[in-house]
């Protein structure tokens, strides 16, 4: 409330740049959402960081060697600066990369470029590593073909799977096939069917892994936090009783601001009865959603929560900062939205790698006849005696 700094450092080609951004908050009868005069065309990291970490993640503007072609994808490296303007230094676009916390030094090693030639983005340690103790990798190559993981929800939810499944093979692990991951439509609580075939209810009914973005088409509708709040319960309570074991995990994204809000100087907008999803509301929503799960593990205070938020704000919410200078804005924000995507898939890998790697702890894993639990089959008459019933 009132008037608040946000301190940002923005790293362009080998330098690092500092700047402050002046927002202003006013809060009588009407509230209203700056973004404040700027003359930047970088990307600022605006989430939360873990305080026991050794790196950061953040956007960094990182420039592609022209001369250095790899089967035709531009070798990306700080020294690719040092003749910026030149032909040598290609381009340089926003890498999701892990920064040293103390020189604020981009760490080039260990990244990945999918087959677009232009989305590249840092491989987490946990999936690089070759130390056993640390490496969670492998494990995403143990998921057996009865463990299936799902993406669910709205055009989000859509997005982040392709990503994912462009993702995943360029990773070094060996070959997973691509049927054991699967997107289920779900646009609003009230009819969460819709768009189900009965193929969806099946494939819903045996997903052990769930990552669910839930929303779009919600703000768009103009829903208010509290009724988006009940609505999200809602749907956590359906993930709940359709999917009783404890041990079958639940990730909700947060919400995302959308790339196409302008980015024009000074510019201003109304919050009240606004649709859509500018940064100011998609704040609010991300609040709701972050106290939801704060009181669900007050709740439940002794034991391990099943349905978790992962808050990728970090990854999402530096980008309406951008300034759409270009011409071909639409270009622009495809870009982007990829860059992002493509930055939740890599967590979402890392987040199925662990996920195996417990399961395998504990002697369990998916089979053809049910589910192996410490050398006790679970027969599949007893896991799916019935298609859920969401209208009960």
């Amino acid at each position: 409330v009132g008037v608040y700094k946000v301190e940002a450092n923005v790293i362009q080609c080998h330098s690092e740049v500092g700047n402050t951004v002046l927002v202003t908050r006013i809060t009588n009868d009407r509230i209203f959402s700056c973004t404040t005069e700027s003359d930047w065309n970088n990307i600022l990291n605006i989430g939360s960081h873990d305080s026991n970490a050794t790196n950061d993640w953040i956007w960094v503007n990182s420039p592609k060697c022209k001369s250095q072609q790899l089967d035709g994808i531009g070798k990306r490296s700080p020294d690719c600066a040092s003749e910026s303007g030149s032909s040598y230094c290609n381009q340089a676009d926003y890498v999701f990369m892990e920064i040293n916390r103390e020189t604020k030094t981009p760490l080039y090693d260990n990244l990945v470029t999918l087959k677009d030639g232009i989305t590249t983005l840092s491989k987490p340690t946990s999936l690089t590593t070759t130390d056993e103790s640390a490496s969670v990798l492998k494990y995403f190559s143990e998921l057996s073909n009865y463990e299936l993981v799902c993406w669910m929800g709205d055009d989000d939810a859509r997005r982040y799977f392709r990503a994912f499944m462009d993702l995943y093979p360029l990773m070094g692990s060996r070959g997973q096939r691509p049927f054991k991951f699967k997107y289920i439509t779900l646009r609003d609580t009230s009819d969460p069917t819709k768009d189900f075939s009965d193929a969806a209810q099946m494939t819903y009914d045996k997903c052990k892994i769930f990552f669910v973005s839930y929303g779009i088409d919600r703000f768009d509708a103009g829903i208010s936090p509290e009724s988006y709040g009940k609505e999200v319960e809602t749907l956590l309570g359906h993930i709940e009783r359709s999917h009783k074991d404890v041990t079958y995990p639940t990730w909700f994204l947060s919400p995302r601001s959308s790339t196409s809000i302008s980015g024009s100087k000074g510019s201003c907008v109304e919050d009240s009865g606004f649709r859509g999803r500018t940064p100011d509301r998609i704040h609010k929503f991300n609040e709701r959603i972050r106290r939801i799960f704060h009181d669900r593990q007050l709740a439940a205070p002794e034991s391990e929560p099943r349905i978790r938020l992962m808050d990728n704000s970090d990854i999402t919410e530096a980008f309406w900062h951008v300034l759409t200078a270009k011409e071909d804005a639409s270009s622009d924000t495809q870009v982007m939205d990829t860059q992002i995507a493509a930055a939740v898939a890599m967590r979402c890998m890392e987040k199925i790698s662990q996920q195996v790697k417990s399961w395998r702890s504990m002697n369990q894993i998916g089979t053809q006849n049910g589910l192996m639990k410490d050398g006790t089959l679970i027969p599949n008459s007893e896991l799916y005696k019935e298609p859920y019933q969401w209208r009960k």
